[in-house]
C-alpha cells in the first residue's frame, strides 16, 4: 500500500516532496527546542535540489536522505562545538553547591565526627570537615553532591 502510494506519485513529483518535507522540518525547528529538525530539514532540501538535476528512484532518495542527515548532524554539532554555542554567562547556575565554594558561613550546628550543618540564606546544608563548635566561621572548599566540604576560617 505504501509502496503503491510512492509509485503513483511518479518521478516528477519527488523533488517537490523533498523540498516540502525540508521546509516542514525547518518550520518544526522553529517550534521545537534544540537543533534536531534543522539538520534533517537541510538534508531533505539538499535531496530535493539534487532530485531536480538527477532523476533517481525513491529508494536511492531515502538512502541519500539518511546519509545526508547523518553527515549534517555530525557537521552541525562540530560547528556548534567550535563556535562555543553552549558557553553560558552563568556557568554555575544549576550547580548551587559549586557556587558556594570560597564563601564563608557560621555553623548552625557543630561539626561532630566530621558532620555538621550550616545555614545558607533560607536553606540548610550538610557540611563535612574538622570538628568545630556551633557558631564557628567556616569556608566552603568543595562539595560532594549536597554535602559541602568546609575548613575553619582564619
Amino acid at each position: 500500500m505504501i509502496q503503491q502510494f510512492f509509485t503513483d506519485l511518479g518521478p516528477s513529483s519527488w523533488p517537490w516532496f523533498w523540498l516540502i518535507l525540508g521546509l516542514v522540518l525547518l518550520v518544526l525547528e522553529i517550534a521545537a527546542p534544540g537543533t534536531m529538525f534543522l539538520w534533517f530539514g537541510v538534508a531533505a532540501v539538499v535531496v530535493g535540489g539534487i532530485s531536480f538535476v538527477i532523476d533517481f528512484g525513491w529508494q536511492f532518495a531515502f538512502i541519500l536522505f539518511g546519509v545526508l542527515s547523518l553527515v549534517s548532524v555530525i557537521v552541525g554539532r562540530m560547528l556548534l562545538k567550535r563556535s562555543g554555542g553552549s558557553v553560558s554567562d552563568q556557568p554555575l547556575l544549576n550547580q548551587r553547591a559549586l557556587a558556594l565554594v570560597g564563601r564563608s558561613f557560621h555553623l548552625d550546628e557543630p561539626i561532630e565526627n566530621g558532620q555538621g550543618r550550616v545555614k545558607v540564606n533560607d536553606s540548610y546544608w550538610r557540611v563535612r570537615g574538622l570538628d568545630c563548635p556551633a557558631g564557628s566561621k567556616v569556608v566552603v572548599t568543595g562539595s560532594d553532591g549536597t554535602i559541602l566540604d568546609v575548613e575553619p576560617s582564619q
